[in-house]
């Protein structure tokens, strides 16, 4: 048997991959990578290491925890609070050099007058509600705080930015870039012209890159997931592999009689004889309960479902198709095994939920195996 239980292998090279084939199809814009929520469960800091060796803009991350994190872990790249700022951690933020998203005005003067104390300048990003109705400043008063911001001591407006709701739906794209670019007009007659301004992520800036913005935020398209596609996928999804696979084993196996009630509650039952695996993997880890009669893994290359309820440590999985498979055999239940695959936008769909969620779920408990397939090395996590 192999010596993990479950594991997902990230191959840090067709990260590198994705990220220059983002370049070269926006070549003209900065990019700030997003890394919140620890690189969409791919692990913030091997990913950010690899990103800003790569040169990357930006690494944004959702609170100003994450941003200590990669501070004290030697990242020295800009760093960008996409989210909440948490008041204990501001004197730490400011003093590590880490820029700010402001989302209310109540937070210019609070800001102001923290950095006025330490003595720094701090880099802030202004966000605009134009439509997405979860942070940000309304439209018709953006101009202002963005004046005001402007006008304080110790603050440097270096950015503003706002967050589509629906990347996918054209018309309700362009209103929003309309509603924003009426903002960054205002200001440019004032003589206010920030270094970065942001509107697209991954899908929007792929699809059609607004033109008077020079900074895209991406995770998806780094990490090989595109979520908010609702219709025919465009033909650059194909460009960008996923960087992740989530592999478990066989560590049982037992045939069963037809009539056979199979897992907690009996929800399933066998319709003939067939033989059955057990997979030391739940919902603990990340592979969902909604999985339960429903999903599908790999096992040497061929699709098996899922049967009876997925529990917290371990799942059963329906083996009989495959031949000759054993204790130990490995489990694929995202990525490739041989000519087969599952995608995380399959998982997401027998789920119900969004495909960043597929890899954001992975818990504590799956070990992060980080690959260099150019140089055939591997990196397990934390080292």
């Amino acid at each position: 048997m192999k010596p993990d239980r479950a594991w997902a292998n990230i191959d840090l090279s067709v990260l590198q991959k994705n990220h220059r084939r983002l370049r070269q199809r926006l070549a003209s814009k900065k990019v700030l990578a997003v890394v919140k929520a620890d690189a969409y469960g791919h692990g913030s800091l091997p990913i950010s290491r690899k990103l800003e060796a790569e040169g990357i803009d930006f690494l944004g991350v959702g609170t100003s925890q994450e941003a200590i994190e990669l501070r004290k872990a030697g990242i020295t790249c800009p760093v960008l609070v996409l989210g909440a700022l948490v008041e204990p951690d501001l004197d730490f933020i400011i003093e590590a050099d880490v820029s700010v998203t402001i989302h209310s005005p109540g937070r210019i003067q609070e800001l102001q007058d923290v950095a006025q104390r330490l003595g720094k300048k701090l880099s802030v990003h202004l966000l605009v509600d134009t439509g997405m109705a979860r942070l940000g400043v309304s439209v018709d008063q953006a101009v202002q705080h963005a004046l005001t911001i402007d006008d304080s001591s110790h603050l440097h407006l270096e950015g503003i930015g706002t967050h589509l709701a629906s990347p996918s739906v054209a018309e309700e794209v362009q209103r929003q870039r309309r509603s924003f670019r009426t903002i960054t007009d205002k200001l440019s007659s004032h003589g206010i012209s920030p270094t970065f301004i942001h509107i697209d992520a991954s899908h929007a800036a792929l699809d059609n890159a607004d033109s008077s913005a020079n900074m895209i935020r991406t995770g998806g398209a780094l990490y090989g997931i595109l979520d908010g596609i609702t219709r025919q996928r465009p033909i650059w999804c194909a460009e960008f592999e996923p960087i992740l696979s989530l592999k478990s084993q066989i560590v049982y196996l037992r045939d069963h009689p037809p009539g056979q009630r199979i897992g907690y509650g009996g929800t399933f039952t066998t319709m003939k004889n067939c033989r059955l695996a057990t997979i030391p993997i739940g919902y603990h880890d990340g592979f969902p309960t909604t999985l339960s009669n429903r999903g599908q893994v790999l096992v040497r290359g061929i699709r098996v479902p899922v049967v009876g309820k997925v529990t917290m440590d371990y799942t059963i999985i329906d083996v009989s198709e495959v031949e000759g498979a054993i204790v130990g055999d490995e489990v694929t239940l995202l990525g490739n095994d041989g000519e087969s695959s599952i995608a995380a936008e399959e998982i997401a769909r027998w789920c119900g939920i969004g495909p960043y969620e597929v890899t954001c779920l992975l818990g504590r408990r799956i070990l992060r195996k980080y690959l260099h397939s150019v140089s055939n090395t591997v990196e397990l996590e934390g080292s």
